[in-house]
């Protein structure tokens, strides 16, 4: 019943009994497990000094510890090296007096002088060798010079000559057959040599470009030279005026005469002459076509006339520059001593 007292009683006693039977349990342990709580028990009281011996050093230690760090104390400011440091020292000099430094300077000054008197001579000894070496090139050159102003010469003197005998036959009378027969003879030698004289001047170039005239201190080699120079360019300028003229006289000698007659075979023989040329012979006394215009013929020898003085003038300077260069020759082999 509800109401009861003891039913209520006996409920809660028997609630409050639960607990008091669960806490036998919790007491209850295995003779097993004391043993491992007292064995783990008994290691931890025997590793705690272990612990407390590590963190505690012995008094020992601790001295070494302390003179440890007295040493290292010690090492940075005392440091000790096993490295000797070698010290230089700087010997005394002497002191010197004025006198030696004065004869110092002066032998310093002859030794530079002597070194730029030894280049100089080097170089004038070079200078000299390339010198001599120009001049005898020039001396070369000269020397074919002459050859061909000889030879120029020889063939002018040749036109000279055949042009005065032409001027010769102006009052003659044409129509006979042996002055017919020289006035186209006469008029093919004097005007059908346009030979002229070309200096080998490469040697003169050189001298010019390569500035050796500055290492000629001779100045009569120079005034030589240069005269050698002016005298080549008077024929050149004076070969303008001759082959003007030269043209125009063989303009006119083809008005006044046949010229085709000169490549007949059957009316002339042909024949070296050495430096005159070819000479003709004909080979009939047939007389050949001449014009009959007298202000044409006059004109013909008039242009004959120049052409003579022009050429005779020209071989003047030939002669006048063979000359001179076989003077030279003989000067700049016996003042450079070449052979």
């Amino acid at each position: 019943m509800k109401g009861s007292p003891n039913g209520n009683k006996k409920k809660s006693e028997v609630g409050s009994q639960k607990p008091e039977e669960e806490s036998p349990k919790s007491e209850v342990s295995s003779p097993k497990l004391d043993e491992e709580n007292n064995s783990a028990s008994d290691r931890y009281r025997d590793e705690s000094p272990k612990v407390d011996e590590e963190n505690s050093a012995p008094d020992s230690y601790r001295d070494d510890i302390s003179k440890s760090e007295i040493e290292i104390k010690s090492d940075i400011e005392n440091p000790k090296s096993d490295i000797e440091m070698e010290v230089h020292h700087h010997p005394e000099v002497e002191k010197k007096g004025i006198k030696e430094y004065l004869l110092e300077g002066l032998m310093i000054f002859i030794a530079v002088m002597m070194g730029f008197f030894a280049e100089s001579l080097r170089e004038h000894i070079a200078d000299s060798d390339h010198e001599k070496q120009s001049i005898e090139s020039l001396v070369k050159a000269v020397v074919s010079d002459t050859v061909q102003l000889h030879h120029v010469m020889l063939e002018a003197a040749a036109s000279i000559k055949a042009i005065n005998s032409l001027i010769g036959l102006k009052d003659q009378d044409l129509t006979k057959p042996a002055i017919n027969q020289k006035f186209y003879l006469f008029s093919l030698a004097g005007f059908s040599n346009d030979t002229y004289f070309r200096s080998n001047d490469g040697a003169l170039q050189q001298l010019n470009s390569s500035g050796t005239l500055r290492l000629i201190s001779n100045r009569s080699t120079l005034d030589s030279i240069f005269k050698y120079q002016l005298l080549n360019k008077s024929i050149t300028a004076q070969e303008g005026d001759d082959y003007f003229v030269f043209k125009e006289i063989l303009t006119t000698m083809a008005r006044v005469q046949d010229l085709t007659i000169f490549q007949d075979t059957s009316a002339l023989r042909k024949r070296l002459a050495g430096a005159t040329g070819v000479q003709y012979t004909f080979m009939s006394s047939k007389l050949l076509p001449i014009s009959g215009d007298k202000v044409l013929l006059q004109a013909y020898f008039n242009y004959a006339s120049l052409y003579m003085a022009t050429k005779s003038s020209y071989n003047n300077m030939l002669d006048q520059q063979l000359n001179f260069s076989r003077r030279l020759i003989s000067y700049l082999k016996t003042v450079y001593k070449i052979e």
